[in-house]
């Protein structure tokens, strides 16, 4: 138990238990005409989910975006997160449901990188 000393009283409280994960994989994708959509991390654990990682775009012919999906499938960030090849990003978001990159029909050709999340949850 975690205990909360003050002046005035001793009191206990429960101490909450956190499952954490990690997960990296490569991610690829091939346009020819349409955009391609690659969800990279589905939460099928808990609404109150917090995510910390990072993308890694290695190669590719265009930029690419990157959103944090709601329950709904709407993105939760105010704008997409655009990439350029050869660049990362690091990130830390909550209450999502899934991560999805998109890749642009505009350029075809292939796109290919790495992302890794590291989620905690109460249990």
């Amino acid at each position: 138990m975690a205990c909360n000393n003050s002046t005035s009283a001793l009191t206990c409280c429960p101490d909450k238990n956190y499952v954490q994960d990690k997960v990296c994989t490569p991610w690829s994708g091939t346009v020819v005409a349409a955009d391609v959509l690659i969800v990279v991390f589905t939460n099928n654990i808990n609404q109150n989910i917090v995510g910390t990682g990072y993308l890694q775009y290695d190669i590719g012919p265009d930029d690419i975006t990157f959103d944090f999906l709601d329950s709904t499938g709407a993105p939760i960030n105010p704008a997409p997160i655009t990439l350029a090849p050869g660049t990362s990003l690091a990130f830390t978001y909550r209450r999502f449901s899934a991560i999805q990159i998109t890749l642009p029909a505009a350029s075809p050709g292939t796109y290919q990188g790495e992302f890794c999340i590291t989620t905690r949850y109460p249990v």
